[in-house]
């Protein structure tokens, strides 16, 4: 039997793991760049996928001095753009089994 491994990460792990400051994590939070579960920054836990998201955050904020409002939405276009990808390569997989008969 095969068990899955869910890795939460409390508030100041999370802050280590980015190397951001906790003030810059609940603005983040606030504008829904990353969701924790909890209620308060005190009991906030972030999957293990906040780390990347947070460091790919702030550095559009810092290199692209884009407002995090901007970060939100460019995060979320870079997504939808590997899904794409995704999604072509693996309807060019099939395309090539029928082209090649």
């Amino acid at each position: 039997m095969s068990s899955t491994l869910i890795v939460q990460l409390d508030m100041r792990t999370l802050c280590q793991e980015a190397d951001v400051s906790a003030d810059w994590v609940i603005e983040i939070v606030e504008h829904g760049i990353v969701e924790p579960s909890g209620r308060t920054p005190e009991e906030w836990v972030f999957d293990d996928r906040a780390p990347v998201t947070l460091k790919r955050a702030v550095k559009l904020h810092q290199e692209l001095e884009l407002e995090w409002e901007g970060v939100a939405l460019a995060l979320e276009l870079l997504e939808e753009v590997q899904q794409l990808r995704s999604e072509n390569s693996m309807l060019k997989q099939r395309l090539g089994r029928f082209t090649q008969m």
